[in-house]
């Protein structure tokens, strides 16, 4: 199932050095030539560029990701520092030293907070010969994060009135499916009884897929607290689940992009991430989890509930389903690939700083 009917690739623009005089000079007065074949003029100037973006560290949007290419190395003795600010007049949050690679450029950092809840829009990186603690020197890159569908990723990623927890939807997707995962798992490792086995199976699948089913013949529909559908099937009700509420706002998100924004690809790519967890729900783990119901002994409830909790575990990761040895971008891929996708939707189109 695809969201667009086209999607436009990442053009990764490289920069070219210009000619340009930073005035540096040695500790006798005299310019230093920092360029190859000597003279007196210090011909360095800044080049490249790329895009940068939160990726998940240690916490969510927490990993700042830097990628370059056409860079020029700094002068000698000095090196690329990085900074991230909510704003371009925000404080500065110091990132480390950015190396470069010949003329590419891919860096890390942790800064060990959601950049995305908290703000930090802007990115700068400096060449100085100082410790990097603050911006010193001159001014080498800079990007600011494109906020057109910025309202849509806070729903996607950060916080949404309509999930149970208020969390982003994708991100309460992600929580939903692993405390499913979790609980599948816990009951077909054993101890527990048929009845038992029944109930779990029962309250995983309704939290799986809407509307409810009583498949262990109790008289009720259960259910765990605060839970939402993960898909809904229109076919017997029409509740709302995980997967229509974010494929809602993916419409919202490419109905005010341009088809050529290149933002629209990752909305595209992000969508695809759900096409794995809808189809393994309605096809195969609602149906394995309320199984276990009327299973014939309980070896056969604790295997059904074992499968869902795979299941779901390719519903989150991903997988090579079809064993070609390759993992298909556009129907193999799970929901952490949709929440990287949605990450990106945030990213910065870093050039030289003017």
């Amino acid at each position: 199932m695809r969201l667009l009917s086209f999607a436009i690739p990442l053009a990764v623009l490289v920069g070219c050095p210009g000619p340009g005089d930073s005035g540096k000079d040695t500790a006798d007065g005299q310019s230093e030539d920092t360029a190859s074949g000597g003279g007196q003029q210090d011909n360095w100037s800044p080049a490249g560029s790329g895009m940068a973006y939160f990726a998940d560290g240690d916490t969510d949007n927490s990993l700042f990701t830097l990628e370059l290419a056409g860079a020029n190395p700094p002068r000698d003795g000095e090196a690329y520092y990085g900074f991230v600010r909510a704003g371009a007049d925000g404080d500065p949050v110091a990132l480390g030293e950015i190396q470069v690679n010949g003329e590419d450029v891919q860096f890390t950092s942790d800064i060990g907070e959601n950049a995305i809840l908290a703000g930090y829009s802007h990115f700068e990186a400096w060449a100085s010969d100082g410790d990097g603690d603050e911006p010193d020197g001159d001014a080498v890159w800079e990007g600011q994060v494109d906020t057109t569908v910025y309202d849509v990723i806070q729903r996607l990623l950060i916080a949404n009135p309509d999930t149970p927890s208020g969390e982003g939807s994708l991100r309460a997707l992600e929580t939903q499916l692993e405390y499913l995962r979790d609980e599948s798992a816990a009951a077909s490792s054993g101890g527990l009884t048929m009845s038992e086995l029944a109930l779990v199976g029962e309250k995983v699948g309704n939290a799986l897929q809407d509307p409810t089913v009583d498949s262990n013949n109790d008289g009720d529909d259960d259910l765990y607290p605060d839970t939402l559908a993960v898909h809904s099937d229109d076919e017997k009700g029409s509740g709302e689940g995980f997967v229509e509420l974010i494929q809602a706002d993916f419409g919202a998100a490419a109905a005010v992009v341009d088809p050529l924004d290149p933002i629209r690809t990752y909305i595209e790519q992000a969508y695809d991430g759900l096409d794995l967890t809808e189809y393994t729900v309605k096809t195969f783990s609602a149906d394995s989890a309320r199984d276990t119901g009327s299973a014939s002994t309980q070896a056969v409830a604790e295997n059904l509930l074992d499968d869902v909790s795979e299941q779901l575990v390719l519903c989150l990761e991903g997988g090579d389903v079809n064993e070609d040895g390759v993992v298909d971008p556009q129907v193999e891929v799970g929901i952490e690939w949709a929440i990287d996708q949605t990450s990106q939707m945030a990213s910065m189109t870093v050039g030289v700083v003017r």
